[in-house]
């Protein structure tokens, strides 16, 4: 996106790999470059003559404990970096410091920062942008978003390849802790746009924003059925897709071995079930409503997500 906005900015695109992703390779101004925000040094480097500084990562394991080892420190790196160079920071960011609930909006209540759970964690990374936010606010911009997918999203996302490749065999996907409680998604490309959106807008910086979501006041059930008719276009219609559900009474006792002789991510989703069970949706209309911007409609961006699985498959 800020490659085709602004063909004339210099861009610096960062990974801890080496390897240029394809999606870049006929990029005329995005560089690669190698680096850590682990690493205060090479934070330090990486921001070195820049204007604006986007932050969207991620850290190896979906854990408490990675989250918390990972994550203040990257921060912590991030803004000292910006600081000194004078660099704007737009940070991406997911929900998780609110907590569970209905109609999370920018006045809902976060939970108690910690270094034990993961929404905690995040908890403890907003007080962090806040102090900044205090201090120096057109320096940083902080935008949310729920669980997203879309083209691209295959493996961290719960519509990515675990969920359109059982769709694309003919199988039941499989929701965890409910099928019918409603649930907010963001588009990922809306999410990037927002980022962007936040970032060219002076009166964006010093606060806290929720993109736009294009699944609103849904259910993975009917997601998942929309999803089928999409890739089955033949069948449109035809009957509903059947879906398989983890109650969170096997979550949480799968979770138990999961710990001890697995990847850990069942263990790690026991804390996240109540998102799950229980109706989670978000209030998106700050941002809509301040900068004019509206989420990809839900069909479009379903379809959208839909070609990209089904082309990836052939």
């Amino acid at each position: 996106i800020m490659s085709r906005k602004h063909p004339s900015w210099e861009i610096i695109a960062v990974s801890r790999s080496s390897d240029t992703p394809e999606r870049f390779s006929n990029l005329t101004n995005v560089t690669m470059a190698t680096g850590d925000a682990y690493e205060r040094t090479s934070t330090m480097e990486l921001c070195q003559n820049a204007n604006i500084v986007y932050c969207a990562i991620g850290v190896p394991r979906y854990e408490a404990k990675a989250w918390a080892k990972y994550f203040p420190t990257i921060v912590d790196n991030l803004l000292e970096s910006t600081s000194n160079v004078g660099a704007r920071l737009v940070f991406c960011d997911n929900l998780y410091a609110y907590g569970p609930g209905t109609n999370i909006s920018l006045t809902t209540a976060t939970v108690e920062p910690n270094l034990e759970s993961k929404p905690g964690v995040r908890a403890l990374l907003r007080q962090k942008f806040e102090a900044r936010m205090k201090d120096d606010p057109s320096s940083i911009v902080v935008v949310g978003g729920a669980d997203f997918f879309g083209p691209g999203a295959t493996s961290i996302s719960f519509f990515g390849d675990f969920f359109w490749g059982a769709l694309l065999k003919g199988k039941n996907p499989l929701a965890i802790g409910s099928a019918d409680a409603l649930h907010s998604f963001c588009y990922a490309p809306d999410f990037a746009n927002a980022l962007h959106v936040a970032s060219i807008n002076d009166s964006a910086y010093g606060k806290f924003w929720i993109c736009p979501h294009a699944v609103q006041g849904k259910t993975f059930r009917q997601i998942a059925t929309d999803a089928a008719s999409m890739i089955n276009e033949e069948k449109k219609g035809e009957k509903k897709v059947g879906v398989t559900v983890m109650p969170g009474w096997l979550l949480s006792f799968l979770a138990i071995f999961d710990s001890a002789f697995g990847d850990g991510f069942l263990y790690e989703m026991k804390e996240m079930l109540q998102f799950w069970t229980d109706d989670y949706t978000v209030d998106d209309s700050a941002f809509v409503e301040t900068f004019g911007i509206a989420a990809t409609p839900y069909e479009a961006a379903l379809s959208e997500t839909a070609a990209f699985f089904r082309d990836r498959k052939q």
